[in-house]
């Protein structure tokens, strides 16, 4: 579990900036030799999987699992928003490149809007290898922000955006805050910020764990309501306005919760 909490960490790392929500770890490319490959098209009640014919393992699994991360989404967020997603594994590097571009091409699950509507974009060579409940992490984390990008400002917290989504993605599992976040500690005197640089894994986790905080005495409704009436607010303004976390709480919730 320390490994799958630390890929949901590394494979989406910021969130709407220049509209994408990116991870952050170098990968190699393998080369492009896809000139025998077709687009394929697979089609689900809840969207779409737009792939190479090549890449037809990865995007049947992603197909499979599509319905029902999109519907686990719309459960928890009752926002009227479409509930469907578009979700294209590019081709090639050049494909991917052409889509998100050359900084955000080494990233595993990419949120963008562009000319085409709101897509997830997936990089088959981190996608591919990822366990079903890796992946399905991954596509509830990147179909909450694509459920919630009209309703948030591009320059919210990551503490908030980021918790949030990965509160949605890792709701109903069933584990515990030490097996979701493993790198918690509860000497904590303020939110997370560090969420691109070494201490990213550790904002991520801490970030996660103030939605379970906040769980705990909103309950599950109050943590939806909660992240629709700040997303909206950049973080000068939220900063601005009344504390809307407790840290002194927060810091003596994680004290009971893991010690």
């Amino acid at each position: 579990m320390r490994h799958l909490r630390t890929l949901l960490a590394v494979t989406v790392a910021m969130t709407f900036l220049l509209g994408l929500s990116v991870a952050m770890r170098p990968v190699e490319l393998p080369p492009t030799a896809t000139t025998h490959c077709k687009e394929a098209v697979l089609r689900v009640a809840s969207g779409t999987v737009t792939s190479s014919s090549c890449d037809g393992e990865l995007a049947g699994r992603v197909s499979r699992m599509l319905d029902e991360s999109v519907r686990g989404v719309g459960d928890i967020l009752d926002i009227g928003w479409s509930r469907r997603v578009d979700v294209v594994v590019p081709a090639s590097e050049s494909e991917l490149v052409s889509l998100v571009g050359p900084a955000f091409a080494d990233m595993a699950g990419i949120a963008i809007r562009d000319g085409a509507g709101q897509r997830v974009v997936l990089n088959r060579v981190r996608a591919a290898p990822l366990s079903d409940v890796e992946l399905r992490l991954l596509l509830r984390h990147e179909i909450t922000h694509v459920a919630t990008r009209d309703l948030t400002s591009d320059s919210a917290p990551l503490w908030l955006v980021e918790g949030f989504a990965d509160w949605v993605a890792f709701h109903g599992l069933g584990l515990s805050l030490r097996q979701a976040a493993p790198l918690l500690t509860s000497d904590v005197s303020a939110l997370p910020t560090d969420f691109g640089g070494p201490g990213r894994d550790l904002a991520y986790q801490q970030a996660y764990s103030i939605m379970v905080y906040l769980e705990s005495r909103l309950g599950e409704r109050g943590v939806v309501e909660f992240f629709l009436r700040h997303a909206s607010m950049s973080a000068v303004d939220l900063q601005r306005s009344l504390a809307p976390v407790d840290v002194a709480g927060w810091r003596e919730f994680l004290r009971s919760s893991i010690g």
